[in-house]
């Protein structure tokens, strides 16, 4: 399930590459899933919900369409990186980084404010803290049974940390 029609149109052109089958569906994280209950044995979401505002609703539906048992694997951005212009971050190596946002960033409400303008081609992105992402996950009924960060070295600000975080969960 993906919002966007051409990363779904990706994903068949990898599936038949490798010689798999898949089902793809159009759908919104924001909405209720378009399954039924208790459906999925595994339900991976790659950095994905960077693009919604609230993740309550993704959480809720992701703990119900999987079954007893079944695993959620959430990766998200760590987010303090947030807190740097990510104009300067890719594009300018040479320009000092300063710190410039607070968080939780949300990039509707600073375009609103006149401070950035988006890319209609990338859209929106929200930084959520760890509370929100993790307590999301373990108050919809799903134990965290693994923990993992990462670095994504074509950016400078990994040699500071981590940049990437991901959350294995089983519902319970």
């Amino acid at each position: 399930m993906d919002f966007s029609k051409s990363q779904l149109q990706r994903d068949e052109l990898v599936a038949k590459r490798e010689g798999l089958k898949i089902n793809t569906i159009q759908g919104d994280m924001t909405k209720p899933f378009p399954f039924e209950n208790e459906t999925f044995d595994i339900i991976f979401n790659p950095v994905s919900n960077v693009y919604i505002e609230d993740l309550e609703n993704m959480y809720k539906e992701a703990s119900r369409v999987l079954k007893k048992g079944g695993l959620l694997m959430v990766g998200f951005m760590n987010p303090w990186i947030y807190m740097y212009d990510a104009d300067i971050v890719w594009d300018k190596p040479d320009e000092e980084l300063l710190l410039k946002f607070s968080l939780p960033f949300n990039s509707k409400e600073l375009e609103e404010e006149g401070k950035i303008t988006i890319n209609p081609e990338y859209g929106y992105e929200f930084s959520h803290t760890l509370e929100t992402q993790i307590r999301g996950q373990l108050k919809n009924g799903l134990a965290m049974i693994d923990f993992y960060e990462s670095c994504d070295k074509r950016h400078r600000l990994s040699r500071y940390g981590n940049d990437y975080i991901a959350t294995l969960c089983i519902k319970l």
